[in-house]
């Protein structure tokens, strides 16, 4: 188990990935950190995606990168969910991007 402690505010995409699993991106909005649920999402955004226009993204441009995650998810035919979220303090599976 990997719990990670949150500033309790965050912008979060919930991407419905196949066979029924959902994976969350979030960033941070105290910390400007990206997060994601899936292990295995991580390696993927830490290489960077491209935005809508095709503009390269990196985790380090914080809300702009996760509106990325947003189009990148959306484009490829994903069911695709963003939300805000207060309150949030521990995340049982948290893999920092």
């Amino acid at each position: 188990m990997n719990q990670k402690h949150m500033s309790g505010h965050a912008d979060v995409v919930a991407v419905h990935c196949p066979r029924g699993v959902t994976a969350l991106v979030w960033f941070d909005l105290a910390t400007g950190v990206i997060s994601t649920s899936h292990a295995g999402l991580r390696d993927t955004l830490r290489r960077g995606i491209k935005d809508w226009r095709g503009r390269p993204v990196r985790p380090r441009e914080g809300r702009a990168f996760l509106s990325a995650v947003y189009d990148h998810f959306f484009l490829g035919g994903y069911t695709v969910h963003w939300l805000s979220a207060s309150g949030i303090k521990e995340v049982r599976n948290a893999y920092r991007v």
